[in-house]
């Protein structure tokens, strides 16, 4: 009996050794944290989709309004100013590059498949000017900061899972100096001997 007990302690020992301290402080930020992530991915996503449908409306408003003042225009004028045609033609050419632009970000935001992969569209989107964003580079390093803050394992693995999982699919490019970008869409491409 006795030595059941000595083996016992000694087990419980080892344990208590190999095992960290408990950290209560620690641990209470971890779980606050994972709560914060866990309630604003859908905040985000929400926030994301207003976003996109008031930049629809705003469009859908400003093109019947050019489509609107195009005819008053040339009604009152007769079309026969090359000035006015100039700026017409130049707005015109300015609404169908926002259109392909916003074209170009719905179509890399529907290869997201989690909300990690969302966010990091969304980021790397936000720098990428032929997608409607301001041109800047993001750095891999930079990204990490950015969506997993607190430096979490689990939060910064998802955010990496994420974008390799976007680098195999060629959404998202990674150069070997850690600069994120991604890839513009391709046209698709005709089988030889076709004429389509």
């Amino acid at each position: 009996m006795s030595e059941r007990r000595t083996l016992t302690t000694l087990i419980r020992l080892g344990r208590a050794l190999t095992d960290p301290a408990p950290d209560p402080a620690r641990d209470a930020a971890q779980v606050a944290r994972r709560t914060v992530q866990a309630l604003s991915e859908p905040v985000q996503d929400a926030r994301a989709g207003l976003r996109a449908r008031a930049r629809d409306l705003r469009d859908r408003a400003a093109q019947r309004a050019d489509d609107r003042l195009e005819r008053l225009i040339s009604e009152r004028r007769g079309g026969q100013d090359p000035e006015v045609q100039a700026l017409l033609s130049a707005r015109r050419e300015a609404r169908e590059a926002r259109t392909r632009q916003e074209d170009a970000r719905r179509a890399l935001l529907a290869h997201a498949q989690t909300p990690a992969q969302r966010q990091v569209l969304r980021a790397v989107l936000d720098v990428t000017p032929w997608a409607g964003g301001v041109p800047g580079e993001l750095r891999y390093t930079g990204l990490l900061d950015r969506l997993a803050p607190g430096g979490d394992a689990a939060s910064e693995m998802s955010v990496h899972r994420a974008i390799w999982t976007l680098a195999e699919a060629g959404v998202l490019a990674v150069s070997p100096h850690g600069a994120v970008s991604a890839v513009p869409p391709r046209a698709p491409l005709a089988l030889p001997g076709t004429d389509r």
